[in-house]
């Protein structure tokens, strides 16, 4: 498949507690939609707590749950991402109470066994018992569901350096090859990692060059609502993190997610939260939105991007409001392509329009970017530079 075209999923009235309260009428229901929409794949997660509630102990209820959204997925001729080791999850951090340690965050809260809790993950990279718990969950996951042909790839984790950032780039690296050799034992096909905008504009040891070697093709996490030197608006900046990240990673790239909370009503700044700190988040109109996300699915597939997974499949139904993360992240609620109520927004319609245009659509290359060799020193600046220096060899 030249490009695939998808979303990230949580249900629409379950969001981050799906799998504590599973309903395979819903998943089939929602999955239904996202096949109308002529899309390609959905990217799930593996709450950890839900898939590992003990450090030695798997939830076969929920194992049986995952292998029912599979099925559901193929029935729909959709491809699946797994996800492992959620972990980071729109604003707070999702973890078993066998993972805290009694050490404050120092940027984001923890939801663990029904409460928010100021507590860190332990050491997820270098301590030996975490480790093997890891290798009993990624065993466990790829051996028991290695023969469903509709996984797309295994995702290693969701912006985990939000859990906890790797001591060193060494460490993080060699957390990197553990993970995928213990996938790759199991089950043959690619695995990615869902690295993010931090992860290029500022150094949290998850560097691209070397995420690359671990990778079967890098994975980007892009918002141009999230900058602070382009437009909200901007349809240049998402492709542009996908070329930089190429350019660093030396692999293809999915742009994995890409969006903008919206608004029915006119664009506005509205307050709310991002993980401990209270601050203003834009609220994009629904059809500039859906403009923005026309030129940019547009502009993804000419500057050679394998695909893009749009955030987030809906917003999130108003029973869901009172509680963590949307209590305070007001800004979290509005990511969907769906409204709360169920119904299609534009951009809804402009992903299904794009599916049917790819067909008639032509790559483009362009000049290339040329990444100094010490990006990390300064990755802020060296991004900013790289990018304007970007549309202007563009004519932008």
């Amino acid at each position: 498949m030249d490009f695939v075209l998808g979303v990230n999923y949580w249900p629409r009235k379950k969001a981050m507690f799906w799998w504590k309260q599973f309903d395979e009428k819903e998943v089939w229901e929602e999955f239904s939609i996202i096949k109308e929409l002529n899309l390609d794949v959905v990217r799930i997660f593996l709450l950890w707590e839900d898939f590992q509630p003990e450090i030695d102990k798997i939830d076969n209820r929920n194992m049986k749950n995952l292998e029912k959204v599979l099925d559901i997925a193929k029935e729909l001729d959709l491809m699946v991402i797994p996800t492992f080791f959620i972990g980071h999850m729109s604003g707070i951090n999702w973890l078993p109470e066998w993972l805290l340690e009694d050490i404050p965050h120092e940027r984001f809260l923890t939801y663990s066994n029904g409460k928010i809790v100021d507590k860190r993950a332990r050491d997820i990279y270098e301590d030996k018992k975490i480790l093997k718990a890891e290798e009993l969950l990624l065993d466990t996951v790829t051996s028991e569901l290695r023969d469903f042909p509709n996984i797309y790839a295994w995702d290693i984790s969701n912006e985990i350096d939000n859990v906890r950032i790797p001591r060193t780039p060494e460490v993080a690296k060699r957390w990197l090859k553990f993970v995928y050799e213990t996938i790759k034992s199991n089950d043959p096909r690619p695995v990615t990692f869902g690295i993010h905008q931090e992860d290029i504009d500022r150094n949290k040891n998850f560097r691209v060059p070397d995420v690359a070697q671990y990778n079967d093709f890098l994975c980007m996490h892009a918002y141009s609502v999230y900058t602070d030197f382009t437009d909200p608006l901007d349809p240049y900046f998402v492709p542009f993190a996908c070329i930089l990240t190429k350019a660093l990673g030396g692999k293809n790239v999915l742009m994995e997610e890409f969006g903008m909370p919206t608004t029915q009503d006119a664009t506005k700044k509205i307050v709310s939260a991002t993980g401990k700190d209270i601050t203003e988040h834009y609220l994009i109109n629904e059809n500039e939105a859906a403009e923005w996300l026309k030129e940019t699915l547009k502009l993804l597939y000419e500057f050679g991007t394998i695909g893009a997974l749009y955030w987030n499949f809906s917003d999130y139904h108003e029973s869901l409001w009172d509680k963590p993360p949307f209590d305070k992240a007001i800004h979290e609620r509005f990511f969907g392509i769906l409204r709360s109520d169920g119904s299609l927004k534009p951009t809804a319609l402009a992903l299904k329009e794009f599916k049917e245009k790819i067909p008639s659509l032509k790559r483009t290359e362009y000049v290339p970017i040329n990444v100094p060799k010490n990006y990390y020193e300064k990755p802020k600046e060296n991004l900013v530079k790289l990018y304007k220096e970007f549309l202007r060899k563009i004519g932008r």
